[in-house]
């Protein structure tokens, strides 16, 4: 089944986890973005009838597989080959969507897995290297072909023991993993390096010094602390959100293409600590400081504050159409404005809205895929919209930065 939005998370079987190891983000996309994981033997395939649109694949104990994610099967030799949204899943078997054409049974000797996002490695450092590289692209036809760029490493002479982070960027073309042709962004060629100061620019961190509380401030050479982290991942083949659970704050990153309204056509937005204010390595700073589309507020004004910065997200197209960085505004919140700026909720109720993209002069530009607004009092956990599976994340750290958000793991 085509045009299936997919969502990854932590908790799933075989999935490489965010720890606090340089490569860690690079192991991660390469099995959501390209090859897949959790490869379980098919063991019986079986509809109620003929035109039945649900099917049960049984996979034996521990399979791992869980309710709305999407799976790929492969080796059937009678047309059951292809992605699969579960619909429902029990200790021992899946339910998956299907359609009245497929067979009432299975045949060949096939298998289920995590279905990957249908990237592709354009170019990459061999595995043995202990500096990985990866440039991924999407195979739609209908994206903008642009390469994702990741290095994750320390670079010499940075430090190796504090924070862990992929540097990352979009590039027009390469030649190979280390030749850069064309555009880039950020257009700052130092965002891929250490110049005894800067640890490049644009960065998806994923193990963040430890914070005692959410008012200290901690810099890059201090350690994170040991074990994996909560995250997840949407993906629709074009755009891909990243949200990551650190301590005391959370991160939503990203990839994301849209219809530009000012423009009239598809443009890009990446989303990456960074880019909107450049730290050095042993700058202090909050934890809010460290996300990238932040939705939150506060009433300080300082660059270590942060989240009362504009969000850390550079648009591949200016307002003009033309390849050149354009940064976005501050987040938006909806609510009734107090003497102190704290934002009041409109509603005791929650509900969720579409996230908006405002540039730098304050113009609508589009939606940001599957990221949503979340209005009210604020919830977490996941539960189930007209939209689908979401999931929900809420933090109030008074003037330290807040944050009020959700994502939908099953459309855009």
């Amino acid at each position: 089944m085509t045009g299936l939005v997919k969502h990854y998370q932590n908790s799933m079987n075989g999935i490489p986890q965010l720890t606090n190891n340089w490569g860690s983000m690079i192991n991660l996309l390469d099995a959501v973005l390209v090859h897949g994981f959790n490869h379980v033997p098919v063991l019986g395939l079986s509809k109620a009838n003929a035109e039945s649109i649900t099917a049960t694949i049984n996979l034996g104990s521990g399979h791992g597989f869980i309710d709305r994610q999407v799976v790929r099967i492969a080796g059937s030799t009678n047309g059951w080959n292809g992605d699969h949204k579960v619909l429902s899943a029990d200790t021992s078997s899946i339910t998956i969507e299907c359609t009245a054409e497929h067979p009432i049974v299975i045949s060949g000797t096939a298998s289920c897995f995590t279905a990957p996002a249908d990237f592709e490695i354009v170019h990459q450092t061999p595995s043995e290297s202990t500096e990985p590289k990866r440039a991924y692209r999407s195979t739609d036809p209908e994206s903008l072909g642009l390469i994702l760029l990741v290095h994750d490493f320390c670079s010499i002479g940075a430090a190796t023991a504090g924070a862990k982070f992929a540097k990352v960027g979009l590039v027009e073309n390469m030649t190979d993993i280390n030749t850069i042709v064309g555009n880039q962004l950020p257009e700052d060629a130092n965002n891929w390096g250490w110049d005894g100061t800067y640890h490049g620019c644009a960065k998806w961190y994923y193990a963040n010094p430890q914070y005692g509380n959410a008012y200290d401030q901690r810099n890059d050479t201090q350690a994170p602390a040991a074990g994996g982290r909560t995250f997840d991942l949407v993906v629709d083949g074009k755009s891909m959100l990243l949200s990551v659970q650190n301590q005391w704050y959370n991160a939503l990153y990203g990839l994301f293409e849209f219809y530009d309204a000012e423009i009239r056509g598809a443009n890009a937005i990446l989303a990456a600590t960074g880019l909107n204010f450049n730290p050095t390595q042993a700058q202090n700073r909050y934890a809010a400081a460290r996300g990238g589309l932040m939705t939150g507020f506060n009433n300080s004004t300082g660059p270590g504050d942060a989240a009362s910065q504009a969000q850390a997200g550079l648009l591949w197209y200016n307002n003009s159409a033309l390849r050149q960085d354009q940064k976005i505004s501050r987040p938006i919140a909806l609510g009734f404005m107090t003497n102190n700026t704290a934002i009041d909720a409109t509603s005791s109720s929650n509900f969720l809205l579409q996230m908006p993209i405002l540039d730098s002069s304050m113009v609508f530009r589009g939606s940001i895929p599957f990221a949503r607004m979340q209005m009210g009092g604020g919830r977490n956990g996941t539960y189930f919209t007209d939209d689908g599976k979401i999931k929900c994340l809420s933090l109030y750290n008074g003037n330290f930065g807040s944050q009020n958000y959700a994502f939908a793991m099953e459309s855009l």
